[in-house]
């Protein structure tokens, strides 16, 4: 979610190396370890009336078996346990 934060962070034209300026843009980050996958999802204040963050972010976990832990109308996080005996590995 940092991360996140981060990346939509207004930017200051001036400096030399620009941090942040995509609050504009909807996103997803993944963040693999050997235990879980975990997931981020953002969408813009003037996307929301096409896009449910929660909605798209229980779309994509759910094509793997993964587990809402929070949502809101501007981020919604989760993740995807591994799983050996079902062949579930986020680094692999």
């Amino acid at each position: 979610v940092e991360s996140m934060k981060a990346m939509n962070a207004k930017s200051d034209p001036g400096e030399e190396e620009r941090k942040g300026g995509s609050g504009h843009i909807g996103k997803m980050i993944f963040s693999a370890g050997t235990e879980q996958l975990a997931v981020c999802a953002y969408v813009p204040e003037e996307k929301r009336d096409a896009l449910s963050c929660e909605e798209w972010l229980k779309t994509v976990l759910g094509s793997q078996a993964g587990e809402v832990k929070s949502t809101g109308k501007d981020v919604s996080t989760g993740v995807v346990k591994a799983n050996a005996d079902k062949g579930v590995f986020p680094l692999k």
